[in-house]
């Protein structure tokens, strides 16, 4: 029974290299691409019962075969062959393929695009540096000492003179400490966002009988500072700010008391003026609210002052979606409302979206997500301002439309280039300090080719391109952007899971990332592993169970990405030290290989 279980795995192991060498272009002297074509075809079969069968016969599944297809099936064949007592010879083609050792050696060649390798551990540190590392150097020195191998620059946010500032300072510190951090540059590429949201006053909320509060008062010829509540702060004892006119302000200086309106009670509440070097303010120790039309009033025995506030702080409208409304994502220049009435009819809210490209793309049906995820909309149909849309997904209190949040469109195939004439703008800005480039939503072959182009021109190409892998579009076309990226020096892929899980689904994200990974491993293409790694101790420096889990995977990665937080350094540290275990204890595991359905296989 073994035997012929034996005599039937040879078979089939020979059919399949047969089948994989067919489509493999021997003509292509890149190993890397040739490895790639043999993994495609590899994927595009049901290998599972094979699997079992060289599982049973103690020989290598194929389940860790990504980087040598076809040196891992000559080994089977080989020992199969013996086993048999059947003469095989290899040709001079098969001893030549990659074998494990030389896939590993070209892997660690091309992971030298984040820096040298760690003895310790092979995974680099990605950091994105927020606009104030621009202000000083500290933050920079601080996460170099502390092992960060890569800085991310996100072209999306602040301008040119921060970028080469930040540029600066990174060159500086690795002259110091003898380093060679590198920079990665994030052309921002075709996002969609909300636009913006007509402004309004809010009102709010002074004063307290059982704590009472300070209130400061302005005259308005301080045209820096605005009527506002201030955020909670406990170094900062001043609720709010009340901006007067000139004269009152003086008037404020000889009397002790003020009253405001209060709405509310039909009333002014009386309050007492406090007078602190050259400052004025009020002890608030009863509460009301501050209406845009709210007054001030001083009286003396033959006077009466009043004034109204100035320099008011408006603010993005509350805009609240629940299930069942109907919005207008418009691709006119309209500001963003709740309750917007169109050709006589009255929609629950409009919002404009900043890439007007994609409007004819999208079908009635099309499901559209807001801010990553929070709200789920459906194509209702088309009017000339843009798409009528029903609420399927918000929270049960309802969830707040907000101006500047990622808009994506799972369901529509988007023809557009990943490099925006900003991107073209932008690129002249860093092209000079950049060792890599994230080229954002990028989907085809063609996107890579663009920026490669782009580099040749300008005799960069040493630069590393780094397409994000952030769409369906993306990941259809996957093997093609890898054949394309193979053809330049340096390169890596980003694992983008913000975007990359509302396309797919959160529930098929762990399935994505791992595809992704294998596939790239197969071109021996170094992986970024990026978004929400340890956010929770980034931001608040307590990491929850999943954070730390979800981080010893980002192992499988050449890099990882943390992104801006005030506990970056301490992340940083976290982080290396989970990596640098995980490497210890990681071993090759055996996958089962259906027929992969996450890219077209030709």
């Amino acid at each position: 029974m073994e035997s012929k279980i034996i005599e039937t795995t040879y078979s089939q192991l020979k059919k399949l290299k047969e089948e994989i060498l067919s489509c493999v272009d021997q003509t292509n002297s890149n190993q890397s691409i040739q490895n790639l074509q043999a993994y495609i075809k590899l994927r595009s079969l049901d290998l599972r019962e094979l699997q079992n069968h060289l599982t049973n016969l103690g020989l290598s599944s194929l389940g860790r075969a990504q980087s040598c297809v076809i040196n891992s099936i000559n080994q089977d064949i080989l020992i199969l062959s013996k086993l048999l007592h059947i003469p095989y010879t290899q040709s001079q083609n098969d001893l030549d393929v990659l074998n494990y050792d030389d896939a590993k050696n070209i892997m660690l060649k091309n992971s030298e695009v984040f820096g040298k390798s760690d003895t310790s551990f092979k995974t680099k540190v990605m950091v994105t540096l927020p606009s104030e590392a621009s202000n000083s150097p500290e933050l920079i020195s601080k996460l170099i000492t502390n092992g960060t191998s890569v800085f991310r620059i996100n072209t999306a946010h602040d301008d040119a003179t921060t970028w080469n500032k930040m540029a600066s300072y990174i060159k500086e510190e690795n002259e110091k400490q003898n380093k060679q951090t590198k920079i990665y540059v994030d052309l921002a590429g075709p996002k969609n966002r909300t636009q913006p949201i007509i402004k309004v006053f809010k009102p709010f909320k002074i004063g307290s009988w059982r704590n009472p509060k300070l209130v400061e008062i302005v005259p308005v010829s301080n045209q820096e500072v605005f009527t506002k509540k201030h955020e909670k702060n406990t170094n900062n004892p001043v609720q709010a700010t009340l901006v007067v006119s000139h004269d009152f302000f003086q008037v404020c200086k000889s009397s002790k008391k003020v009253k405001i309106d209060d709405f509310e009670r039909d009333a002014r509440q009386c309050y007492i003026i406090i007078k602190k070097d050259d400052k004025i303010f009020l002890e608030v120790n009863k509460k009301i609210t501050i209406y845009e039309n709210t007054t001030m009033e001083i009286k003396d025995e033959n006077h009466k002052y009043i004034s109204c506030f100035y320099n008011i702080e408006k603010l993005p409208q509350d805009i609240k979606l629940y299930k069942g409304n109907q919005i207008i994502i418009t691709k006119q220049d309209i500001l963003g409302a709740s309750d917007y009435s169109y050709e006589n009819v009255v929609y629950n809210a409009i919002i404009g979206c900043s890439n007007k490209e994609i409007f004819p793309y999208v079908n009635i049906g099309d499901d559209i997500y807001i801010d990553d995820g929070k709200i789920g909309c459906k194509v209702l149909h088309i009017n000339e301002i843009g798409l009528v849309c029903e609420v399927f997904l918000a929270k049960e209190n309802g969830t707040s439309l907000k101006e500047e949040k990622g808009i994506n469109f799972p369901s529509t195939d988007l023809q557009i280039d990943a490099i925006t004439p900003t991107d073209e703008k932008n690129f002249e800005d860093i092209v000079e300090f950049a060792d890599i480039i994230g080229l954002s939503f990028a989907q085809t072959a063609e996107d890579i080719k663009k920026l490669q182009n782009m580099l040749k021109m300008k005799k960069k190409q040493h630069i590393a391109i780094a397409p994000k892998i952030e769409t369906k579009t993306a990941l259809k076309n996957l093997p093609l952007i890898l054949e394309k990226l193979l053809e330049w020096e340096n390169h890596a892929l980003m694992i983008a899971r913000g975007d990359l899980a509302i396309e797919v689904g959160f529930d098929n994200l762990p399935y994505i990332q791992e595809e992704i990974l294998n596939i790239c491993e197969a071109s021996h293409t170094p992986v970024i592993y990026a978004t929400q790694i340890l956010e929770g101790k980034m931001k608040n420096n307590l990491p929850s169970r999943a954070e730390v889990t979800d981080a010893a995977i980002a192992q499988r990665a050449d890099c990882v990405m943390l992104n801006k937080g005030p506990y970056v350094t301490d992340t940083v540290i976290v982080i290396k030290n989970i990596l640098r275990q995980m490497h210890t204890l990681f071993q090759k595991n055996r996958q089962l290989f259906s027929i992969c359905q996450a890219w077209k296989v030709n």
